[in-house]
């Protein structure tokens, strides 16, 4: 693949990551120009801004390109998927932890990206479309996670959509921990969450069968890796079909500690179901609180997910499976 003279916009999360996204984003501005591509960057100013530069500019583009973490590619792709014709998406990964990266191998550094995004595969992946009943909007998040209107909630998601325990760390952990401590910033906000752990009863349709129950954890899936930790084999990106995991509650802590270590180990029980499925549907008597690609998604008694195949295409450095 040779993308010579092709236009590419550059969207830069200048918040994102400890090492500066704008400089990075600099750098590889250069080099794209360099290989000959006709580029434009334009900086985020607020959430939710990536996602709307994505579908006011993105028809007039042959690439995107996001500068930042999981959350900046999200919005990208949000923002795309609300348009018919759709331009291909490259990723600059900067962030604290960055799963999609880390699933498809997208190098960080500024040289090497260039050539994935000029050179690479564009492969195409599912992207999950999200509906629900309307919204309650929490008051007890750190400042800038909740958007002032509900209409700027995320109604899509890339490899996550997930409630219960842990999911709310990516967005509960402070910015200037998330820059001081990266990664380990969300291990130690997680920790502390421990204690707050409580089961969900929840109705569940996946794909039409009923996987009702009381589960501590909700997942729908759409990677390798979920911040970092917990691990998943045998995943498709294209296939149409999301990973499924619900986790039941635990008798008693030392029955927690069991749990998290067969997650972190790729492994299942009795406790924790892990199926496939292309459309999702949860209701609780409660508001559920999701997390969609690591942002504050809302609190819903009605979420449905539904998997839109092969929406996006990612200029990746080879298919998952095969080697570089």
């Amino acid at each position: 693949m040779n993308n010579s003279g092709e236009k590419i916009l550059v969207i830069i999360n200048p918040k994102a990551g400890r090492s500066g996204a704008e400089k990075l984003a600099g750098k590889l501005v250069a080099l794209l120009e360099e290989g000959g591509a006709r580029v434009s960057r334009i900086l985020t100013s607020e959430p939710g801004h990536a996602r709307r530069i994505a579908f006011s500019q993105g028809a007039d583009y042959d690439c995107l390109v996001a500068c930042g973490g999981d959350g900046t590619l999200s919005e990208v792709i949000g923002g795309l998927m609300q348009l018919d014709s759709r331009p291909d998406v490259g990723f600059l990964p900067v962030g604290s932890t960055c799963d999609i990266a880390r699933t498809f191998r997208l190098p960080a550094q500024p040289r090497k990206a260039a050539q994935v995004i000029l050179e690479g595969t564009p492969f195409p992946i599912d992207i999950g479309r999200v509906e629900g009943s309307p919204s309650q909007m929490r008051t007890d998040l750190p400042p800038g996670v909740v958007p002032s209107d509900p209409a700027r909630l995320p109604d899509s998601f890339t490899y996550v959509a997930s409630f219960g325990a842990f999911t709310e760390t990516s967005y509960a952990t402070r910015r200037r921990l998330k820059k001081t401590l990266g990664h380990l910033a969300y291990l130690l906000t997680g920790l502390q969450s421990v204690g707050r752990i409580r089961p969900f009863d929840v109705t569940v349709s996946l794909d039409g069968t009923d996987y009702s129950g009381s589960y501590i954890f909700g997942g729908v899936l759409n990677s390798f890796s979920v911040g970092g930790l917990v691990k998943l084999d045998d995943v498709l990106f294209n296939d149409g079909l999301f990973e499924i995991l619900l986790v039941k509650p635990p008798h008693n802590v030392g029955q927690t500690a069991r749990l998290l270590a067969l997650l972190l180990r790729r492994k299942t029980g009795d406790a924790i179901v892990r199926r496939r499925a292309s459309e999702i549907a949860f209701h609780c008597q409660e508001a559920l609180s999701f997390t969609l690609d690591g942002e504050y998604g809302g609190s819903r008694t009605e979420w449905t997910l539904r998997n839109s195949r092969q929406a996006v295409r990612l200029r990746v450095p080879a298919p998952p499976g095969t080697r570089i």
